[in-house]
């Protein structure tokens, strides 16, 4: 079957015709049977099929297998209905081309009904490809334009900051609700006034001159601080940042401007100070601009990005996987990152792990749509390693169907607000547990002076009453009691005495005697005073070391007192403990075992320190400071205190000091 059908000068025309459609020509026929076939193609095929006419003639279904998968439904049917009501057939669709290259087609013929009830279409296939891919860019640049406002208005209505606009003259033309806050105006109060409404009187050139030195002299930013007055008449100090907007062709057009209210920090630093009297300015500008289609997208795209890089507040926005997608440099700034490390984190890999579980509950309700924003105090990691306290603002910006589509995050840094807190917290715990100490050592000093007191006052008063009747007996036991209670009562005020004592006022005299005989001695006293108990005592020592050693009685006395008293103080249900003397070649070891209460293995670290008592006591009474006592004067000895004990076992302790000869 020839390409050309036509006689030769109809078939010239044609030719010349083919050469300057961008597409190709075609009969098209469908047989009764449903069969396909093509009766003429033109030779342009070939540039957009990549097939030549010839092969396509031989066999229809070359072009059908071309046809994009998604659109050969639509292919089949719209060529049903033209079969079958005649109507030309209008299609637009897609072909994959051998060499893997998508294209869009456009046909439109007539179809006719021949006489053998086959049908064929005359018609032509155009090239659109170039059209619809500049549909594609319009549709993508007017959604591009839509998230530019939708972000600038997210960020001007729900800053924490005062944000406003203002014309050439002064006029406030839009304001957000934290701007009437700081003021005490509604928004359309203040949209009927102007910056001068609000200034003071000395203050009232500011605004005019920096206008005035903008649009003459092309000072487009400035950062300066203006004192106002508050609708209840009292004056606000507020640090603004403004800068001014010009059109695509350089014209000014109004200004955009930050407004934070400051009047605590300046009464502080004039109270505190009274030497800083100025701020650090955010002098950035806006170098780069963004080439647009239009002059609404320009004007709102470069309004979103000063207000985003020179914000006084860290600013970013993120997705919904918790990726930083843009950073300002203040919240750079916070954390110690460029924007470049950022955008490879997630906000939770920065975040303090003891924080995350707060952040990620809201932020999964914002996810489910229960909230469209929150508020929380949290934690950063800094890129060195250390802690920033932040507020931190997060509001939603959702897509048609409700999905969120990414976050506005506002990140303030409120590290000194935090740190005085935590400073005021300690102080009030502290100041809460030495009252209690306080407390519990009146307490119990008072309990251990009222014992002795008691027997001293009781014998005194038997001896007063019953004088006359008492044998001589009986008169030197009450007189021994006497005694005995006073020598308690000089012992407890010495033990409170050597708690205050410092290294410089104890030094060690050493004098030459027999540890067993010192001892002993102990041993016979504590027994005397602690009857019916009983003190096991076994000496291992060489017999150089039994003839003499150098000691201190004066120091170790007490020492060894007060750990025989503990031992036989918290063993209330076995009535005997051990003592145990021991030497190395350097060292003496005194043993004290007991089979009592013993002591949590948790407290062994306090229990050396003033008025600490072990939490399995019960009504044991004591002050707790036998074993501080002990350990501060075998300090001062050069040696040292080691304890071991179980629960319901036993405690075993052992004092250790220099050996001398």
């Amino acid at each position: 079957m020839s390409v050309f059908l036509l006689g030769s000068e109809p078939e010239k025309f044609l030719q010349k015709l083919e050469g300057v459609i961008p597409g190709w020509l075609y009969r098209f026929v469908q047989h009764s049977d449903d069969s396909i076939a093509f009766t003429y193609i033109s030779p342009q095929i070939e540039l957009l099929h990549e097939v030549t006419a010839a092969a396509v003639l031989a066999d229809a279904e070359i072009l059908l297998k071309q046809i994009h998968p998604d659109d050969q439904i639509l292919q089949r049917q719209a060529l049903a209905h033209s079969r079958a009501t005649l109507e030309p057939l209008c299609l637009e669709w897609r072909i994959i081309t051998p060499s893997g290259k998508l294209k869009w087609l456009r046909t439109k013929s007539q179809p006719e009904k021949l006489a053998n009830q086959d049908t064929a279409w005359f018609g032509v296939v155009l090239d659109i490809t170039s059209e619809k891919q500049t549909e594609q860019q319009l549709i993508e640049s007017n959604h591009h334009l839509q998230q530019s406002e939708q972000k600038f208005r997210l960020a001007f209505e729900n800053a924490n900051v005062g944000m406003c606009m203002v014309d050439l003259e002064g006029h406030l033309i839009k304001v957000n609700d934290k701007m009437g806050k700081i003021f005490g105006y509604s928004r359309q109060e203040l949209e009927a006034m102007t910056v001068n409404d609000l200034a003071v009187p000395e203050d009232k050139q500011v605004s005019p001159t920096f206008i005035q030195h903008a649009i003459t002299e092309h000072q487009d930013h400035a950062t300066l601080e203006k004192r106002y007055i508050h609708r209840q008449g009292h004056i606000i100090y507020g640090e603004v940042s403004t800068s001014l907007v010009r059109g695509i062709n350089g014209e000014p057009l109004y200004f955009i401007s930050h407004v934070k209210d400051i009047s605590k920090r300046v009464k502080y630093e004039q109270e505190i100070t009274k030497s800083r009297d100025e701020i650090r300015q955010i002098n950035q500008e806006l170098e780069e601009r963004v080439k647009l289609r239009t002059k609404e997208v320009y004007e709102q795209q470069q309004l979103l990005r000063l207000y985003f890089d020179q914000s006084i507040i860290g600013l970013a926005i993120v997705s919904t996987d918790k990726t930083w997608i843009n950073v300002n440099p203040r919240l750079c700034q916070i954390v110690g990152y460029s924007p470049e490390e950022l955008r490879i984190k997630t906000w939770a890999e920065i975040t303090h792990p003891d924080d995350l579980d707060l952040d990620l509950n809201n932020y999964q309700r914002l996810l489910d749509g229960e909230i469209d924003g929150y508020e929380i105090d949290k934690r950063y990691i800094h890129k060195d390693g250390h802690n920033i306290y932040v507020n931190l603002g997060v509001q939603a910006h959702r897509r048609l169907d409700g999905s969120l589509d990414f976050c506005v995050v506002m990140v303030q840094d409120i590290g000194d607000r935090k740190a005085m807190e935590r400073s005021t917290s300690l102080a009030l715990q502290r100041e809460k547990e030495l009252n209690q100490l306080r407390s519990e050592f009146i307490t119990a000093i008072s309990h251990q002076f009222r014992t002795p007191l008691t027997t001293i006052s009781c014998a005194a008063s038997i001896m007063g009453k019953f004088e006359a009747k008492l044998t001589d007996e009986k008169r030197v036991q009450y007189i021994e009691s006497i005694l005995r209670g006073a020598k308690q009562i000089d012992e407890l005020i010495g033990d409170i005495i050597t708690i205050n004592l410092n290294q410089e006022e104890i030094e060690p005299v050493l004098v030459k005697g027999s540890l067993i005989d010192f001892c002993q001695d102990i041993i016979d006293k504590t027994e005397y005073l602690s009857y019916p108990y009983k003190i096991n005592f076994c000496a291992c020592l060489s017999s150089k070391t039994r003839l003499a050693v150098k000691f201190d009685p004066v120091l170790l006395k007490p020492v060894l007192t007060h750990l025989l008293a503990n031992g036989i103080k918290y063993s209330p249900t076995i009535l005997t403990i051990d003592l145990l003397l021991l030497e190395s070649p350097e060292e003496i070891i005194f043993e004290i075992q007991d089979y009592g209460i013993g002591i949590p293995e948790t407290e062994l670290e306090k229990i050396f320190e003033p008025f600490q008592r072990g939490s399995n006591v019960g009504h044991i009474a004591g002050i707790g400071i036998g074993l501080t006592i002990a350990r501060k004067l075998i300090t001062f000895y050069g040696g040292r205190i080691e304890i071991k004990s179980e629960l319901g076992q036993g405690t075993t302790v052992s004092l250790v000091i220099p050996k001398q000869l």
